[in-house]
């Protein structure tokens, strides 16, 4: 698993799995309250290159199994 890393939320007492590209979809998140578009333009940023669909679509099921596990709560509406 050389591309695993474990989350462990302190809430739950749940330990989470997740690759390379889930860890970095994490941390971007973990930094400031995001929405999937900040999220996308970050990853660009990272990846220096514009997300294809199918990248994209992963980002967006990411984000869905992330507030499925309690990782994360969604943004207030301003």
């Amino acid at each position: 698993m050389d591309d695993a890393h474990i989350i462990y939320d302190t809430r739950s007492g749940h330990s989470q799995a997740m690759n390379d590209f889930a860890r970095e979809i994490f941390d971007i998140i973990a930094d400031k309250p995001c929405r999937l578009s900040d999220i996308i333009v970050e990853l660009q940023n990272i990846l220096e290159q514009p997300l294809v669909d199918r990248l994209r679509q992963q980002v967006q099921k990411t984000i869905v199994e992330f507030d499925k596990m309690g990782l994360i709560e969604p943004m207030e509406r301003e």
